[in-house]
């Protein structure tokens, strides 16, 4: 899954007034929609979750028409640069990304005229074809600071320095431990674009116009 980083910027550039909100793995927006009430919006972010989730019924966890509270619980593939192949590119074992499975939970809240979303990602979890799980050394944030970034270059140095990598050259551990930066600051990014893109999926519907097309 590679995101249309195209389609981000232009969504931004058309809703630049929509600011986000991120806290560590917590992103969220809130969005003005002008003449229609909290029921209209509801009902048209209902229809678009059943749009965007082949079995909607299996992730909308919690709909209360009442308290106008919507929470979708599902799971994301995000990409995630390897620094394993950044380490050994002529290994064609390995890929440029890998997908981790991210579980998150949306919680959208509606009133008259706007309603807000958030997004919480949990840790990424990764399976191979023998079902090894692996975990991401680092979590679902997107916010990283510079002391989270010398804690896991430092993690990278202690992973280099295992007798599995014994016979790894100085140089391949060198680029795999310089390579977190990079690998950090793509992954981060990466979880704000699919956010990104799935906030706007939704305020596309709801944007979009009851009435049908003549047929």
């Amino acid at each position: 899954m590679k995101i249309n980083r195209y389609v981000i910027f232009f969504f931004l550039i058309c809703n630049s007034v929509f600011c986000q909100t991120i806290d560590g793995n917590k992103i969220s927006q809130i969005y003005e929609v002008r003449n229609s009430n909290a029921e209209e919006i509801f009902s048209k972010i209902h229809f678009a979750l059943c749009l965007i989730y082949q079995n909607p019924d299996e992730v909308i966890k919690y709909k209360d028409d009442k308290t106008m509270r919507i929470v979708v619980k599902a799971m994301a593939l995000v990409p995630v640069l390897d620094a394993y192949k950044l380490m050994n590119p002529s290994n064609t074992e390995l890929t440029d990304y890998v997908d981790y499975n991210h579980n998150y939970t949306a919680v959208i809240e509606v009133k008259d005229e706007k309603y807000r979303i958030k997004l919480t990602y949990q840790n990424g979890k990764y399976s191979d074809s023998q079902l090894t799980e692996y975990k991401l050394p680092f979590p679902a944030k997107m916010d990283f600071e510079t002391s989270d970034l010398e804690e896991i270059i430092q993690k990278a140095r202690l992973e280099m320095n295992q007798d599995y990598y014994s016979i790894t050259s100085r140089r391949k551990k060198e680029i795999y431990i310089q390579s977190q930066p990079r690998v950090l600051k793509e992954y981060q990014q990466t979880l704000i674009d699919y956010a990104t893109i799935y906030f706007q999926s939704i305020y596309k519907e709801v944007l979009s116009d009851n009435d049908q097309d003549n047929w």
